[in-house]
């Protein structure tokens, strides 16, 4: 080899090491950077407590108000809302009710059973149940409206009130409505009218006078909007999101809250100052191809069409709007120009045998950066499943960040023999040997009526949600 080929190749690799310097420096950059970045982000948010600076307002309102970062109550002190959801009631999901309009079947027509040996259910939604429930030849209207009436009397009792306030501890609980509760609807010509207010808001009324005994806060969470709000089960319309485009269901959804907030501003205020917020929509979801993408800029508008509409006719309740599935679907309330109104999100860790407590904290972490406005926070749902370290973990980080919060739910069904920490209380079924949910579409009166008896609370099991609620309030 000569002496210049030999200087050619001590060129060639002084510049081959050089380029590997150089490309571990950029791999450096654009690995560490992001993730020193991230890290400092979390820390710094996990750092972040309380950020109410007044224990106290001057509160005339003779309402619960938002101010700041914080609920106060009509006497103008801090306000805390934890307490529970009554789901279940008066808007149906399948997996929670203890009726069907019948079970999976295979095409030979035989029941699919799962390796439990217990019958599979469809999705149900709050449509399906309706239009099941009225196919039903067995029944009277008179008979169909002693079903309906007992159901409700019997899954949240005023004995299921007493239980929220004193064995619980909590002082509110969020009411899960359908539209349909409020407003008839022609589906044919996609019109609507508002019931008349004994038929709209006589059970809210005694729901609401419970409320005042137990002095517990209510929540009006309207979990089905006109046109469907985000084409899930628990929306009562499955693939449904029309609400957020058709004017039709803009204006019926502002309507129904305008008649809720006359009702209690004008009609009955004394029942009124028991409401502590209006839930606008539960979970907005304006894209069926994107359900996972969250709340849009067009469901804020929507929200602001809403707002307007409950402050013109007098009301000054708070106002919430959802935002979903993190911190970053919040719209800035000053673009809008809202006041006294809360954020709510909803927190369920579906992968928590494989994404740990802290890491899903960490993330949501991460996401309030630039989106932690100047308004209360509200866990509106939340379960940390069977695990009471998680919910003792949960728990307290909402009262460190000083966020209200509602544990989905109070009741729920168990197919089998066990509990399920998805309700406080559990109506055990026992299905595993043969039996069936009750068929709304063909049980007779006797049966559909046994089953409205049975969802009474002295009929189920706690369940060890119960326990843990109690042992992180030291309730034991």
């Amino acid at each position: 080899m000569t002496e210049n080929n030999v200087k050619a190749t001590a060129v060639k690799k002084k510049h081959k090491g050089l380029w590997w310097k150089i490309l571990l420096i950029v791999l450096a950059v654009i690995i560490v950077v992001p993730l020193l970045f991230v890290g400092i982000v979390t820390a710094m948010n996990k750092g972040r407590g309380d950020r109410t600076k007044k224990d106290t307002i001057t509160n005339t309102t003779g309402l619960v108000q938002s101010e700041g970062t914080s609920l106060y109550d009509k006497d103008g002190k801090r306000l805390i809302l934890r307490g529970v959801n009554a789901g279940g009631m008066l808007v149906t999901e399948g997996w929670m009710v203890p009726y069907s309009c019948g079970e999976k079947r295979d095409k030979n027509g035989n029941i699919i059973y799962n390796r439990d040996n217990i019958p599979t259910y469809p999705t149900l939604t709050e449509e399906e149940a309706i239009e099941g429930f009225l196919s039903n030849p067995n029944l009277t209207e008179e008979q169909r409206k002693t079903i309906v009436d007992t159901y409700r009397a019997n899954w949240f009792s005023e004995e299921d009130f007493k239980t929220v306030k004193n064995e619980l501890g909590m002082n509110a609980i969020r009411l899960p409505f359908y539209y349909l509760n409020i407003l008839n609807e022609d589906k044919e010509t996609k019109t609507f009218t508002r019931k008349s207010e004994e038929e709209a808001f006589s059970y809210f009324d005694w729901f609401l006078e419970q409320c005042e005994k137990n002095e517990l806060y209510l929540i009006l969470d309207l979990h089905g909007a006109p046109g469907g709000n985000n084409g899930y089960e628990h929306s009562g319309q499955m693939n449904k999101d029309d609400l957020w485009r058709e004017e039709t269901y803009i204006n019926a959804t502002v309507d129904l809250w305008k008649y809720i907030a006359t009702h209690y501003t004008k009609t009955k205020p004394e029942l009124g100052k028991w409401i502590a917020t209006y839930d606008l929509i539960n979970e907005p979801c304006a894209d069926l191809d994107d359900q996972n993408g969250g709340t849009k800029k067009v469901c804020f508008d929507v929200f602001d069409r809403i707002y307007k509409g409950i402050r013109e006719v007098g009301d000054n309740h708070v106002i919430t709007m959802e935002g979903v599935w993190d911190f970053t679907n919040f719209a800035n309330p000053k673009d809008y120009g809202w006041t006294n109104i809360q954020y709510e999100f909803h927190q369920y860790n579906w992968q928590a045998s494989k994404i740990p407590e802290w890491l899903f904290e960490d993330y949501y972490e991460l996401k309030i950066w630039g989106h932690y406005y100047d308004v209360p926070y509200y866990c509106g749902e939340f379960t940390c499943f069977d695990d009471e370290g998680v919910w003792k973990e949960r728990m307290s980080l909402y009262d460190k960040r000083g966020y209200s919060y509602t544990l989905w739910n109070y009741k729920i069904i168990s197919l089998g023999w066990w509990t399920t920490t998805w309700g406080v209380k559990n109506i055990i079924l026992n299905l595993q040997n043969g039996g069936t949910k009750v068929n709304l579409k063909s049980a007779t009166y006797d049966e559909l009526l046994a089953m409205a008896k049975s969802v009474n609370s002295k009929n189920c099991q706690n369940s060890n949600t119960y326990t843990y609620w109690r042992n992180y309030f030291s309730l034991n």
